[in-house]
C-alpha cells in the first residue's frame, strides 16, 4: 500500500450537456462582440458617454440621499441641493446656446455651480438660499436674447 494510486478523473458530459456547453460558449462570444461594439460607440460618441456615465452619479445621489435619511435626518436639504445642481446643469446648457451672452457671465454661472456641487453638506442650509437667488438671476440673464 505504500504505492500511492493516482485516480484519473473523468468528466463525463452528456449529449444534452456538449450542446448546451456550445450554445453558451457562441453566446459568450457573441456577448464580447456587442461589447466591444458598445465600448467602441461610447468612446467615439461623446453625448452617449456623458448619458452613460452620468446615470452613476444619480445613482450614487440617491443612495447618499437614502443614506442620509435613513441615518443623519438632512435628507432634504441634501436633495434640494442636487435638484440645483440639476438646474445649474440646464442653466449651462441654455447659456452656451445663447449668443447674447458674454463669456465672462458664462463663467460666472460654471464658476457659482462648480462652487454647490463642491459645498459641503454641513453648511448647505445656510448657503442653500443663496445659490438660488443666483439661479434665478442667471435664469433671468441666460433667457434674455436681446442682443
Amino acid at each position: 500500500m505504500a504505492e500511492e494510486q493516482k485516480e484519473e478523473v473523468k468528466i463525463v458530459l452528456s449529449k444534452y450537456d456538449k450542446k448546451q456547453l456550445k450554445w453558451n460558449i457562441v453566446k459568450f462570444i457573441i456577448w464580447l462582440i456587442l461589447l466591444a461594439l458598445s465600448r467602441w460607440y461610447i468612446q467615439n460618441h461623446p453625448a452617449e458617454k456623458v448619458s452613460v456615465f452620468s446615470w452613476f452619479d444619480v445613482l450614487w445621489q440617491k443612495v447618499e440621499v437614502f443614506f442620509h435619511n435613513t441615518f443623519k435626518g438632512n435628507w432634504d436639504i441634501l436633495e434640494r441641493k442636487y435638484s440645483l445642481e440639476k438646474y445649474y446643469k440646464e442653466l449651462l446648457n441654455m447659456a452656451e446656446w445663447n449668443e447674447c451672452l458674454s463669456t465672462d457671465q458664462y463663467n460666472e454661472i460654471s464658476e457659482v455651480y462648480e462652487k454647490l456641487k463642491a459645498e459641503d453638506n454641513g453648511t448647505l442650509n445656510e448657503v442653500l438660499p443663496w445659490y438660488i437667488e443666483k439661479a434665478y438671476k442667471f435664469e433671468a440673464i441666460v433667457q434674455n436674447d436681446n442682443c
